[in-house]
């Protein structure tokens, strides 16, 4: 073994099974939500919004862990490593979405459009609903990289404020943009506390795993029943709560053979939130053409199928595709390498005169 390979970092299996995690109720949330549109989803619709503390808060919170030596870099080092292929594929795939969302029938009862070309025009000011996740990063690297040199606890304080705020709903926009505002803490958060973290995920057990499962729903369904989710500072609690629920569960099921399929996902998870939603929505547009229905029962566990086949179909997808550039990478590999790489390129490739 070579000193170089030596100290190559150990990707931690705990890390992917929780992104796992994450990204497998995405697109679930994904799948209720459209079959609920055309009336599909069954028993399952009404439980869609309780997991909203839940998926993005731990998403983010797993991104901030990784973030934390990115942003130690010069800021054009981190915009080619970290930002260039995020924005990238964010254009690329916006595009697509509406393209394919333009060609398909009506989803609305209402016969409005799916999508229009203003999405396209408008995506870096009014959000993209199914691609503002990878919108959403470059700009928390941004904002983090800015606030490198602040306190930590300052950086965390000010963003569990903006949190505060717009999961109350005193901001508002009506877009994405209140997601990034309520999720941006659990980014900055990640970067600080990622460490300690690190050092206690050795020593979760299965019990403690279940019994912060037991205390998240309880709690959840207490909120939802007393309807505090607006009162402050409610919802940056329970999401706080649930990122610990999810690191213990992933730290707990990641040595279990069972659930080896999760650490799978967890490292693809950016082709699977890239292409899961066409799918859906072309389910969707069929069965409102159509006007399929289903028994009570079938429209209940349609939802579980039509997010594992997304996956799949992802999957299966990236497979084909992830070798043909500016699929699911930025068709100029020079993009995306840091600037003293290309420097020795270029030094290598000019003869000495």
């Amino acid at each position: 073994m070579t000193g170089a390979a030596a100290v190559l970092p150990v990707r931690e299996a705990w890390i992917d099974v929780a992104k796992g995690i994450a990204i497998t109720l995405v697109v679930l949330y994904h799948a209720i939500m459209y079959l609920d549109e055309v009336g599909l989803a069954g028993a399952l619709a009404p439980l869609n919004p309780l997991f909203d503390t839940f998926r993005m808060p731990l998403f983010f919170f797993m991104s901030g862990i990784l973030a934390a030596a990115a942003i130690r870099l010069p800021y054009w080092q981190l915009f080619r490593k970290r930002m260039t292929l995020l924005l990238y594929l964010y254009v690329v795939w916006v595009a697509l979405q509406t393209i394919f969302l333009m060609a398909l029938p009506p989803i609305s009862a209402s016969g409005e459009p799916n999508a229009t070309w203003a999405d396209v025009a408008l995506m870096f000011i009014r959000p993209n609903s199914n691609l503002w996740f990878i919108y959403a990063l470059p700009l928390f690297f941004t904002i983090a990289w800015l606030m490198r040199r602040w306190r930590p606890l300052v950086q965390i304080m000010l963003a569990s404020a903006i949190s505060m705020l717009f999961g109350a709903q005193l901001l508002h926009t009506g877009l994405p943009w209140d997601k990034m505002g309520k999720y941006l803490v659990f980014f900055i958060a990640a970067i600080y506390v990622g460490p300690l973290v690190r050092k206690f995920v050795p020593i979760a057990r299965w019990w403690h795993a279940a019994l912060l499962c037991g205390g998240y729903a309880g709690v959840v369904i207490v909120i939802v029943k007393l309807a505090l989710t607006q009162v402050p500072f409610v919802l940056l609690a329970v999401s706080t709560l649930a990122v610990i629920v999810g690191i213990a569960v992933a730290s707990v099921v990641s040595h279990l053979p069972a659930f080896f399929f999760l650490r799978g996902l967890g490292s693809r998870t950016l082709p699977i939130y890239l292409v899961h939603t066409f799918p859906m929505t072309a389910l969707a547009a069929v069965a409102a053409t159509f006007r399929l229905q289903f028994p009570s029962v079938m429209a209940t566990i349609l939802p579980v199928l039509l997010c594992g086949g997304a996956m799949v179909m992802a999957l299966v997808l990236f497979r084909w595709l992830q070798r043909v550039p500016g699929v699911f990478t930025v068709p100029v590999r020079s993009w995306t390498l840091p600037s003293s790489r290309l420097s020795r390129r270029r030094t290598k490739s000019v003869p000495y005169s």
